[in-house]
C-alpha cells in the first residue's frame, strides 16, 4: 500500500482511539469523495479510448466492461459483470496472462469466429500474487476482412490471367516453345510464316535442341485435318524400312500380316510428316520417297496399285546434307525437294538469355512432378549453368534440371547437386569467358527477376510472406523489386 493511501487509515485509528467521532465521519465523507471522483475518473477513461477494455479478478470473474467492449462483442455490461468470462469465451489471452505472471503486447487474436483483435494483457499484481488481469483490445476486423477480400481479388485476378494465358496457349502452338532471345525468336517467327502455307521445311540443328516441337508447333498452326506423323530415320531397320513406310500387301513376304499393313505415308495422308534425322534414310528409300513427294501416290511392298497421298513434309537433321550429296550419301534431287525453306534452330550455347526462362518452367514443371517446393537457386548454380557448352541441348538442360529436383531436399537449388559433368573441363567454355562474364549478371538477374515474380504471385503480392518464403528481409525484398523493375500488383 502507497503512502497515499496509508495516511487517511492512520487517521483514521488515531480519530477513533481519541473518541473524535465527527473527525471519523468527515473522514469517511473525504474518503468517499475520493473514491467516486476516482471512479469517474476511470469510467470516462474506459468509454474515451478506442480499444475493448476487460478487467478479471483472481477466479476469473469480470470487473470492468467498457462501451467498446459491448460494441466490439455485443455483450452489455451488466450482463457480464461478476459472470466468470469463460462463460462467453474461450481461449483466454487474458486468464493466461494472469496465471502465467506473462504480458501480451500487440499480438493477433481470434477471441471468437469473424472477430480479430490485436490483444495487450498483463495480471494485476498484488504483494508479489496476481489478482486479476485486464486487457486491452483493438478491433482489425474490417482491415482483416478488407485484405481477405483483396487476397482473394488478387487470387481470381491471377486465376483470370492462367486462364487467359492458357486459351492464348492453346491458339498458340509455338507457345511451348520458350525463350525471348533474338535467335529463338527469328526460327520461331519464320516457323509461323511457313506454318499458313503447305510448302516442305527443313529444320537443321543439333540434337536436343527441338526440332520436333518445331514440327508440331507448324503442324498445328496450318490447321490441317489429317495427323502428325513423326518418323525416325534413324531408328528404323533398313531391312524393315520400305515396309514401315510404304506398307505391304497381304502375303507380300515371309511373315507378312496375312491382311497387310497401311505404312506410315499412308497415315499421314490430309495431315503432316515429320521425317527426323532424314540424313540416315537409307539411300534406296530416298529415290522411293523422291517418287511419291513427286507423284503424290505410293505403292506398297508386293503390290501395285497406285495409292493417292498428299501431305506436308517437314524434314529434320542435325547432319550436314550438302558434305552428304558430295560424297554420294543424299541425293541432290531429294535434298532440293525437302528445302524449300530452312529454318536453323539455334544451340543452347548461343542462346544464354533463355536459360534464366527455361530453368524457371522446368522447375516448376518438376517440382510439381515431385512434390517439390523450390523456390530460390544458388547464384553458382547460374554461374554453372551459363558457363557449361550444353553439347545435348536442351533435352540435356532438362535432364540436369530434373536430377537437381529429385535430390534437393530444401527449398534452394544448391550446386552440390548439379551433374559432375557440368565442372569438367570439357564442359566448361574458357575461350569465351569474357562473353560468359558479360552474360552472367544478366542472366542472374533475369532468374532473380523470374524467381521473386513467382513467389510474390504465389502469395498474392503479400510482401512479408513472400519475403519469409525467400529467406531474405522484406527490406531486401523492397529493394530487390525496385532494382529488377518488378510492379507489385497491389
Amino acid at each position: 500500500m502507497n503512502k497515499t493511501a496509508a495516511l487517511p487509515i492512520t487517521q483514521l485509528e488515531q480519530y477513533l482511539q481519541t473518541g473524535q467521532f465527527d473527525k471519523v465521519i468527515e473522514l469517511f465523507r473525504q474518503m468517499d469523495t475520493a473514491y467516486q471522483l476516482q471512479q469517474a475518473r476511470l469510467e470516462t477513461l474506459l468509454d474515451t479510448v478506442n480499444e475493448a477494455i476487460c478487467m478479471i479478478d483472481e477466479k476469473d470473474k469480470v470487473l470492468v466492461w467498457n462501451k467498446q467492449a459491448e460494441a466490439l462483442y455485443g455483450i452489455k455490461a451488466q450482463d457480464i459483470i461478476q459472470q466468470p468470462i469463460d462463460h462467453f469465451f474461450s481461449n483466454l489471452k487474458i486468464s493466461t496472462a494472469m496465471k502465467q505472471h506473462q504480458q501480451i503486447i500487440e499480438e493477433y487474436h481470434t477471441p471468437c469466429p469473424e472477430t480479430h483483435v490485436l490483444i495487450n494483457t498483463r495480471p494485476i499484481i498484488l504483494n508479489g500474487t496476481a489478482v486479476g488481469g485486464i486487457s486491452a483490445e483493438r478491433d482489425i476486423t474490417d482491415l482483416v476482412q478488407l485484405n481477405q477480400k483483396l487476397s482473394q481479388t488478387n487470387r481470381e485476378v491471377q486465376s483470370l490471367k492462367k486462364t487467359i494465358h492458357t486459351i492464348h496457349s492453346q491458339n498458340d502452338p509455338f507457345s511451348a516453345i520458350y525463350g525471348r532471345g533474338k535467335a529463338i525468336g527469328a526460327a520461331v517467327s519464320m516457323a509461323k510464316r511457313v506454318s499458313v502455307t503447305n510448302v516442305p521445311v527443313l529444320l537443321r540443328g543439333e540434337s536436343g535442341t527441338g526440332k520436333e516441337l518445331f514440327a508440331r508447333a507448324i503442324h498445328e498452326a496450318s490447321q490441317v485435318a489429317g495427323a502428325f506423323i513423326a518418323i525416325n530415320c534413324g531408328a528404323i531397320p533398313a531391312n524393315l524400312f520400305e515396309s514401315e513406310l510404304f506398307g505391304y500387301q497381304p502375303g507380300a513376304f515371309t511373315g507378312a500380316d496375312r491382311k497387310g499393313k497401311e505404312g506410315l505415308l499412308e497415315k499421314a495422308n490430309g495431315g503432316t510428316l515429320l521425317l527426323d534425322e532424314v540424313g540416315d534414310m537409307p539411300r534406296e528409300m530416298q529415290v522411293k520417297l523422291l517418287r511419291t513427294l513427286q507423284e503424290k501416290c505410293l505403292y506398297r511392298v508386293g503390290g501395285n496399285k497406285p495409292i493417292p497421298v498428299d501431305f506436308r513434309v517437314i524434314a529434320a537433321t542435325h547432319r550436314n546434307l550438302e558434305d552428304m550429296i558430295r560424297t554420294g550419301e543424299f541425293r541432290e534431287d531429294l535434298y532440293y525437294r525437302l528445302n524449300v525453306v530452312s529454318i536453323a534452330l539455334p544451340p543452347l550455347r548461343d542462346r544464354l538469355d533463355d536459360l534464366p526462362e527455361l530453368l524457371r518452367r522446368g522447375l516448376q514443371y518438376y517440382s510439381a512432378l515431385y512434390n517439390k517446393n523450390i523456390s530460390k537457386v544458388d547464384p553458382s548454380v547460374m554461374a554453372a549453368l551459363v558457363q557449361y557448352q550444353w553439347p545435348g541441348n536442351i533435352r540435356e538442360l532438362l535432364n540436369a534440371l530434373e536430377r537437381l529436383v529429385i535430390l534437393t531436399d530444401g527449398d534452394t537449388l544448391g550446386i552440390e547437386d548439379l551433374p559432375q559433368a557440368l565442372f569438367s573441363a570439357e564442359g566448361l567454355k574458357s575461350p569465351e569467358i569474357s562473353q560468359v562474364a558479360d552474360r552472367l549478371p544478366v542472366a542472374t538477374a533475369e532468374l532473380e527477376r523470374e524467381i521473386i515474380t513467382r513467389v510474390l504471385e504465389e502469395q498474392s503480392y503479400n510482401k512479408a510472406l513472400a519475403a519469409q518464403k525467400l529467406g531474405i528481409p522484406r527490406s531486401t525484398l523492397y529493394y530487390k523489386m525496385q532494382k529488377l523493375g518488378i510492379v507489385s500488383t497491389n
